[in-house]
């Protein structure tokens, strides 16, 4: 991020305590992600600030989302509610996937100074981003509500000293975590139970879902999105895992016929992160109003915009882009004519397979041990009592019901409408 500023803006560690746990957005109890107060004065964040000229701060940002993806919107949504907000203080380079950092490596863009903002999937750079991938862990039907897993995400990042620390040291403020929806299993022929994927080489991906499929006797194959079609016409692997993204935004509905829902459910999610020396240049009125946004897509805006799309809501006379949403997507990928069946596995066989486990080094393990031996040795203190919190966060907000509109994934929706 290039501020226009000549001097760093000065921000007093006064304001920057009172501010910070509006970046995820605490209510009144400091439990919930609603981020309506203005720090330090108990009076409402107005809509829009003019107290800074035009382009007082340029960032780029650098991002993991393809045009095409259900992932998308957020971010578009999240930088026009910044420039809106800040009467265009605030103005964004929207720099294309992977632009200006490898997928692989997001996190170096930040690093370098060659981006402010951030989106990435946390399981890419798992050292990294370890507290935000507690949506991995697999067999895990609450997570399905994609408010509510934001929400919980949400409540960590404001509330947990363990998780605070961790990102602080890496030089990173969270802004939101959100679904990438239950996981697929696409292939040439039909997989019918875990009993199928013996011997099987597969594109994974997931700190948990990988080995869960490894368990059962596939034989993973680590690749990114973007390399994923390629991996095919290369013969590297036959069959791949992945949401309802890698069927249409990533084209492998274009050469695998059958895709099935194992039962694995949600295994990954995407991530927005400022870089902490962007964050700092801020002065408090542009923290919270930042805070603000950031708290509506923890508190249902990141679901909502999953669901639906958006259409961009540009400040100049450009034209506006559109963006797809699951509901979108879905008939997109239903209409795919190298799509033969979407289904999910019976209930028995999903039960099969969540028996077996996660397979490690180590030997069995549960996908929650798992999680907790990897994200300790990432670096991350206490992380039992992260796990524990996020979960009960979770449990909290799948049972709101302001958020149960959201309970049944896009995939489910999807597939119980295939063919009808």
């Amino acid at each position: 991020m290039f501020s226009r500023s000549k001097a760093r803006l000065a921000v007093t560690g006064v304001a920057l305590v009172a501010v910070a746990g509006l970046l995820v957005g605490c209510s009144d109890d400091g439990t919930s992600p609603s981020g309506d107060q203005t720090p330090g004065a108990g009076g409402p964040v107005p809509d829009v600030i003019d107290s800074y000229p035009a382009d007082n701060w340029d960032i780029t940002i650098t991002s993991v989302a393809a045009d095409k993806s259900v992932e998308r919107p957020i971010q578009e949504w999240f930088m026009d509610e910044a420039e809106r907000r800040t009467n265009g203080a605030i103005t964004f380079h929207r720099t294309t996937a992977n632009e200006i950092c490898a997928q692989s490596d997001q996190y170096s863009c930040i690093q370098s100074g060659a981006a402010g903002l951030m989106v990435q999937v946390p399981n890419y750079q798992p050292t990294v981003f370890a507290p935000s991938s507690l949506p991995e862990i697999t067999f895990n039907d609450k997570a399905d509500n994609a408010a509510a897993l934001s929400a919980a995400m949400g409540d960590l990042y404001a509330n947990n000293a363990d998780v605070k620390a961790f990102y602080d040291a890496k030089g990173l403020v969270p802004v939101a975590t959100w679904t990438v929806g239950r996981i697929m299993l696409g292939s040439s022929v039909e997989l019918n139970g875990p009993d199928d994927l013996k011997g099987l080489t597969m594109r994974t991906a997931g700190t948990i879902a990988a080995p869960d499929l490894a368990a059962a006797g596939v034989i993973p194959t680590q690749v990114t999105a973007d390399e994923a079609y390629n991996s095919f016409s290369t013969g590297l692997v036959k069959a791949a895992a992945g949401a309802m993204d890698f069927v249409s935004a990533w084209k492998l509905g274009e050469v695998l016929p059958y895709w099935v829902d194992p039962g694995l459910g949600v295994y990954s999610e995407f991530s927005m992160y400022w870089g902490k020396d962007t964050w700092d240049e801020f002065p408090a009125d542009v923290q919270a109003v930042l805070s603000d946004i950031a708290s509506q897509l923890n508190s249902g805006k990141a679901a909502d915009l999953l669901t639906n799309g958006y259409d961009t809501n540009p400040m100049d006379d450009s034209a506006k882009t559109h963006y797809i949403g699951t509901d979108e997507e879905c008939k997109i990928v239903q209409a795919m004519s190298g799509v033969k069946s979407m289904t999910k596995w019976s209930d028995d066989q999903i039960a099969k397979f969540k028996d077996l486990g996660a397979s490690t080094p180590d030997g069995k393990m549960t996908n929650e041990d798992l999680w907790v031996k990897n994200a300790t040795a990432a670096g991350l203190q206490n992380a039992q009592g992260v796990l524990d919190q996020y979960n009960s966060a979770l449990d909290k907000y799948s049972s709101d019901a302001d958020y149960s509109k959201y309970a049944e994934d896009a995939v489910t929706t999807c597939i119980n409408s295939y063919g009808k």
